[in-house]
This record gives structure tokens, C-alpha cells and sequence, in this order.
């Protein structure tokens, strides 16, 4: 069982998200399986971040977002069956991820956040993604000229919790560029917003970051 399953992922690894999503709709189970294990890490992720005072929410949501799919390949068979044309989906990521923004946003609309992430707050930081920190670690050393700059504790801990309290839309902006790779079209795509929007918004997540990490950062002279 586990060889065939490997057989079939290294097979599913060389076709596009929008080849195997075409597969899935079209009935494919394994197109379904390649598609959640390619994308299921970053859409939990990002649900978490954004969702970052409602962590059941985000489990729930991160749910939903793959129920969507077999609700569009439901959809699909609906228009087909009224003879009318279905119009397929042209970037896979940038539709799963706008999914899974759109139901966060709707969350955010009903609901009003009642816990919020601090330094001390040993439960709530557990629920931290580590993933989050690799690209934002080598981003910041980079910037430092230091290779080592997270092992000290202090500052590790104060750039996670930064990142948790950047306003709403700069944090999810933030998080699909620098933690999901998005190129700025995908990005503003994704929240609803225009490329130079995005590019603002990123580079002011960027600089409030930087800000409060500097205030931790003691030179030896």
C-alpha cells in the first residue's frame, strides 16, 4: 500500500495544480490527495496567523476551505448539466488561498477576537506555527549579517509576537508573501486588493517588523 501511494505521488509531482485539479473534478481521488498533501501545511498556516485569537476557528476553516473543492466540482456538474460552459480555475493556489481568506474575513465579520497572543502566554504560543519563522529567520539574518541572530531568545520571541499584532491586513499580506511565496499578483488577487496595494502593505509589515526587532537587538561595539 505505502509503495503505490509513493508510486502515485511522485507521479501526481510532476503534474500542475491545475492538471490535477482538472483530475479531481473530473472524479479523481488521488488528484483530491495530491492537492491536500501539496497545500494543506500552508493553508493552515496562514488560517492560524490571520485567525491568530481563534485557534479552533482556524482547524474549522482550514476544514472548510478543502470542503470547497468538492463543492466546486459539484458546481461544475450543475452547469454542465444545464448545457452551459464551466469556466476552469486558472491559478489552483491563488483560488485555494482566496478560499480560505474569504472565510476568515467572514469569521472576522461575525465574531470579535477575546484572547490575544503575549510573550508569557505559554498555551497560546504553543499553538504557533514554527514554519512561519524559516523564511522570516533567513530574511532578518540576511539583514543583520548575522546567522545566529534567533538564537537569542528575547528577539526570537519578540518578532513572533510582532507578527502577531501587525494590523489585520498587513499580517495577511505578509504571511502569503514571505511564508507561501506568492508573487505580488497572487497576493493582492488573494486579499482583494491592487499589486501596488500589496507591495505597500508588505513593505510597511516589513518596516514595523524591523522596527521592533531593532529595539531588541544589542551590538557588542
Amino acid at each position: 500500500m505505502n509503495s503505490q501511494h509513493q508510486i502515485r505521488t511522485s507521479i501526481a509531482a510532476d503534474l500542475s495544480d491545475e492538471t490535477l485539479f482538472e483530475q479531481f473534478l473530473l472524479g479523481s481521488e488521488q488528484a483530491y490527495v495530491a492537492l491536500y498533501e501539496r497545500y494543506d501545511k500552508g493553508i493552515l498556516t496562514y488560517l492560524r496567523t490571520v485567525l491568530k485569537d481563534a485557534p479552533d476557528a482556524a482547524e474549522d476553516l482550514f476544514q472548510e476551505t478543502f470542503v470547497k473543492l468538492f463543492r466546486e466540482r459539484g458546481r461544475r456538474q450543475e452547469i454542465l448539466n444545464r448545457g452551459e460552459e464551466y469556466r476552469p480555475v486558472q491559478n489552483f493556489r491563488g483560488w485555494l488561498f482566496r478560499v480560505a481568506h474569504n472565510l476568515a474575513i467572514s469569521f472576522h465579520r461575525s465574531n470579535r477576537p477575546t484572547v490575544s497572543l503575549t510573550p508569557d502566554d505559554d498555551e497560546e504560543a504553543s499553538r504557533w506555527d514554527e514554519r512561519l519563522m524559516v523564511p522570516i529567520e533567513e530574511s532578518f539574518s540576511q539583514l543583520y549579517g548575522e546567522d545566529d541572530l534567533f538564537a537569542n531568545e528575547t528577539i526570537y520571541k519578540q518578532l513572533r509576537v510582532a507578527i502577531e499584532l501587525l494590523p489585520q491586513s498587513l499580517r495577511d499580506v505578509f504571511v502569503l508573501r514571505e511564508v507561501n511565496g506568492m508573487e505580488y499578483e497572487e497576493v493582492a488577487a488573494t486579499v482583494g486588493c491592487t499589486q501596488e496595494a500589496a507591495r505597500m502593505r508588505i513593505s510597511r509589515a516589513r518596516r514595523a517588523l524591523r522596527k521592533a526587532l531593532e529595539k531588541f537587538l544589542v551590538r557588542d561595539e
